[in-house]
This record gives C-alpha cells, structure tokens and sequence, in this order.
C-alpha cells in the first residue's frame, strides 16, 4: 500500500484564525492535497464548526481539488468525552465528506482515568460506526505513562474495541515519551494507518524523554497541561529534516509494515513563514513516502 502525504492544518492555525479560507489556499498552493481539518479557532478559542457552514467548506475543499481525509475534533481539557454533541459533529462532517474523526488528545493520567476515558470512546466509536464514521485517537506522550508494568496507552490499546477505535500515531511525541514509535506502529498493526509527521529540534535531545524527566523529579503526578508546560520548551519543533527525526530508517520500515495510509505534516514550530516552512516540509516528506 502505497502513503499519500498531507497536513493536519493545525499546523497553520495561527493563519487560519485569520483568514480560513485564504489559508486553504495558500495550503493548496503550497501543494497539499490531503488535509486534516480541525475543529478549533485557536484565535478566539471558539468552534469552526459554529462559525463556517459545512457546505461552505465542503464548496471550498473541493474548488481547490483538496481532500478532507480526517479531521481533529474533541473537546477541551477537563471536559468530559461523552460531553461534546457528536451527533453534531458527525453531521457536520457528513456534509464536508471526511470520513474519520480523531479525538485529539484524551486527558489521563491514571488507571481510572484511562479506563474510563476507554469506555467512553468505545460508546462514541460504537455511535460513530453506525454513522458511517471511524473514530480516532492521536496521542502525545502522557499517554505513555507507567502504571505499574504497562503504560496507559496499554489500558487503552486492550480496553477498546478494534472496529470502534484506531488510533492516529504522533510519531514525534512518541519520541518524547522514551519510545521506539515504529515499535508502537508494530503493536497497533492495522489499527493505524495514519501517521503526524513533526521533527523534533536537536536541541531537545538531552531532554527528549518527558516520562522520565517527570520520573526524576518527582512529578509524575504533574496534569498532562503541567508536564507539557514544564517540559516542553519553545523551538523543540522544527521544520521536518533539520531535527533529530530519522526519516529514511523509519518510513523505510513502516512501508515493509503495509498498514499506513497518510503520513500528515503537523509543523508546530515557530516561523515568520509558515506557509515557506509547510511548503518545505512537503519537499522533506514527499521524498520518503
């Protein structure tokens, strides 16, 4: 199976909050086709499913010959899953055309957290299943905690139901938790086919392994919004191959792997081009998929 790239156009949000459709443009003329929409307006910390017509965006994607393949949608920290109106979302998202929907992070930090927030997905997977949709979660390195002799992506990985939930891979936060994310993409075999693709600063490769900082410190029990704040300084992303990412051994190894459909760009580096620095990171990525 061959991987199609693309970009979650968080990596653009600062843009976006400005001008959403001008954006789309510029993320079409920088030579994207497939793009991961996300739900919220950085800017103003409101919803773009509140503020733009879903037949608009539909209209748009399409008159600049782009592909919706997912989009990010959740709600905020410290709110509970089963609180959003997905029946909302999932009309919404009819509309567009985009047929997965990732929850893009789960806020948990303990065994009964993580179970909990597993049986909540289950019910919005079952419930998204029988819409016609495939429901997501994209990690980011808390979820790689140690509870004992697994981790909470372990509790989550073996308490949900393989049809109602896949998972979307964030390669470089893996990374930041300590761990191999090709041996992560082994574990999850099809339950994965789309992959965040970021790089991480060289910078940060004394520090890379947040789990064990906290370890060290003694602040395991740091809320994940805490540790990342604590942990993870300005300038540890970068534009995809000035950092520490091995991209020719890794996706060397995830096309023998067969499952991985879309490698997307998520470029959270800071830049006074984003536009250069997303068109750049393309040419990167285009060369290993």
């Amino acid at each position: 199976m061959s991987i199609a790239a693309g970009i979650n156009i968080f990596s653009v949000h600062k843009e976006l909050g400005e001008d959403y459709f001008g954006t789309l443009e510029k993320v079409a003329a920088a030579g994207y086709t497939n793009i991961e929409l996300v739900g919220f307006n950085m800017k103003t910390f409101t919803r773009f499913i509140d503020e733009i017509p879903a037949e608009s965006v539909r209209d748009k994607i399409r008159e600049l010959g782009l592909k919706a393949v997912a989009v990010h949608e959740g709600t905020m920290p410290g709110q509970e899953l089963d609180a959003n109106d997905w029946d909302n979302v999932m009309s919404y998202y009819d509309v567009v055309g985009s047929e997965r929907i990732v929850l893009p992070s789960v806020w948990i930090k303990d065994r009964e957290s993580a179970l909990r927030a597993a049986e909540q997905m289950n019910a919005i997977g079952k419930k998204m299943k029988e819409g016609g949709f495939q429901f997501y979660l994209h990690n980011h390195a808390h979820e790689f905690k140690r509870v004992g002799d697994e981790t909470l992506f372990d509790l989550l990985l073996a308490n949900t139901d393989p049809s109602y939930l896949k998972f979307e891979v964030d390669m470089a936060w893996v990374m930041r938790a300590g761990i191999d994310p090709v041996a992560v993409l082994e574990m999850l075999g099809e339950r994965c086919d789309m992959v965040h693709q970021k790089d991480i600063s060289k910078e940060a490769a004394g520090r890379l392994d947040i789990m064990e900082a906290m370890r060290l410190d003694g602040a395991e029990n740091l809320e994940p919004m805490e540790a990342y704040g604590k942990y993870v300084k300005p300038g540890d992303f970068v534009e995809l191959g000035m950092g520490l990412f091995d991209f020719a051994a890794v996706y060397e190894r995830i096309r023998s792997m067969g499952h991985i459909r879309y490698a997307l760009v998520e470029d959270e580096g800071e830049s006074e081009d984003k536009i250069g620095s997303i068109t750049r990171d393309l040419s990167v990525l285009g060369q290993y998929v």
